[in-house]
């Protein structure tokens, strides 16, 4: 019995009887996660123009944001206060924009936007209205609109394409309807 119970624990850690247990199944693959779409490229052109956009949107909402304590005319004093409110959400929109696209914008204005705050800001009652219409009336170029224009047809991205024309919208407002208020 001894040689039977020797030779089956040989047999037995040899493996021989069958006793091993089989090989694991392979191991499931994970479940997919969701994929969020890969974010469109940005044009060169178009983060150029975001910056422009940014800086303009700025310098607009800090010049219409003036006429609360310099304006004597309700009139404008309330377009102001509405083109303020326009002006900043453009500038919240690219600024978000930015974000997507990891870009830093700079608020930076020019020298010659710096001296129209300035002068701005020095000026109270109708001498104000009239340099603050005047102003809005010439804020773009028409090199500046038809850049816009362009982006607005022809973007890189749909959000690009839609901040364009906000601001395109934005600033022929301001030039309609400053000309309206100084005929008023």
């Amino acid at each position: 019995m001894k040689v039977r119970y020797v030779a089956c624990a040989v047999f037995l850690s040899l493996g021989g009887c069958g006793l091993t247990p089989p090989p694991a199944p392979p191991v499931p693959p994970l479940p997919k996660g969701p994929v969020s779409p890969p974010t469109p490229k940005l044009a060169a052109g178009d983060a150029c123009l975001l910056q422009q956009i940014s800086a303009r949107s700025a310098y607009m909402k800090a010049m219409t944001d003036l006429a609360a304590l310099h304006s004597d005319d309700g009139l404008i004093k309330g377009f102001a206060a509405q083109q303020v409110k326009d002006y900043d959400k453009t500038y919240t929109a690219a600024q978000k924009m930015a974000g997507i696209y990891t870009l830093s914008l700079a608020d930076t204005q020019s020298d010659a936007e710096k001296k129209q705050l300035a002068t701005l800001g020095r000026l109270y009652g109708r001498s104000f209205n009239r340099k603050f219409l005047y102003a809005l009336m010439h804020a773009s170029t028409v090199k500046e609109r038809t850049a816009l224009a362009d982006a607005k047809k022809n973007g890189s991205t749909a959000d690009m394409k839609t901040l364009a024309g906000a601001m395109l919208e934005l600033l022929e407002r301001s030039r309609v309807q400053g000309n309206g208020l100084k005929n008023h």
